[in-house]
């Protein structure tokens, strides 16, 4: 674990699909209820400071529950290492299969329907709520820890790597992640309040299944072949 690989994780796990699909319906709901400009720039931010704050604290959490397994390590270590070659296997397997359908039905690592029913309804309830930022605020909140079923494949692993080999320093390094785990949404709000609409990115997101599954699967097949070494 080095801090380029802290990075690397925190931005892949910020482009993951279920990640984007998600923020790819906030932001259509962002312009239904005409929300522009600075108020935009303003709600994606607090988004942002939201989903950044749970996912520290989902960390803080986990982290700790790692450190109490510490005990169990190798069997944990086996567990996760068979867990991370499945979804591996079944990211290159969905690229593949959405590469040659376009369907998304068809892939198999995604939000469940009914967890994704549930975020498209804390999204409505929290913009029609009469303050727009608490609001979102309680959005971000509440969406990114019905998302973690899904992004937690990935940060469940680097986790227990952390908790392995950052020493003191696996504050900064939980930190740095989330840091990058969010670029990637602040950077869509920016280029949102530079009018970038969201058909567009739907448009780029579905491009972009292919590459973002592929990634999935090169990270979890690298995050199990280091837990195996660190065991």
């Amino acid at each position: 674990m080095t801090p380029a690989a802290v990075i690397s994780a925190g931005l892949i796990d910020g482009v993951n699909p279920c990640v984007f699909s998600t923020l790819v319906f906030f932001m259509s709901l962002l312009s239904l209820s005409k929300i522009r400009g600075r108020r935009l720039l303003l709600a994606g931010s607090v988004y942002c400071l939201a989903s950044f704050i749970t996912y520290v604290l989902l960390g803080l959490g986990l982290f700790q529950a790692l450190r109490m397994l510490a005990g169990f390590g190798r069997t944990v270590d086996l567990i996760m290492v068979a867990a991370l070659i499945v979804f591996a296997v079944l990211s290159f397997a969905d690229a593949f299969r959405f590469r040659a359908s376009g369907d998304t039905s068809k892939v198999a690592l995604q939000i469940p329907e009914k967890v994704k029913s549930r975020i498209h309804a804390v999204m409505r309830r929290g913009l029609s709520s009469r303050w727009l930022l608490p609001g979102v605020f309680g959005v971000g909140v509440l969406v990114t820890l019905l998302e973690s079923v899904c992004t937690g494949q990935v940060y469940l692993p680097t986790l227990a790597l952390m908790a392995k080999r950052s020493g003191g320093v696996w504050i900064w390094w939980l930190l740095l992640y989330n840091l990058m785990f969010i670029l990637p949404l602040l950077a869509v709000f920016a280029l949102a309040y530079r009018g970038v609409n969201s058909m567009k990115w739907l448009a780029w997101s579905r491009r972009n299944v292919v590459w973002g599954k592929l990634l999935l699967g090169v990270l979890f097949t690298s995050l199990a072949l280091l837990l195996w070494l660190l065991r």
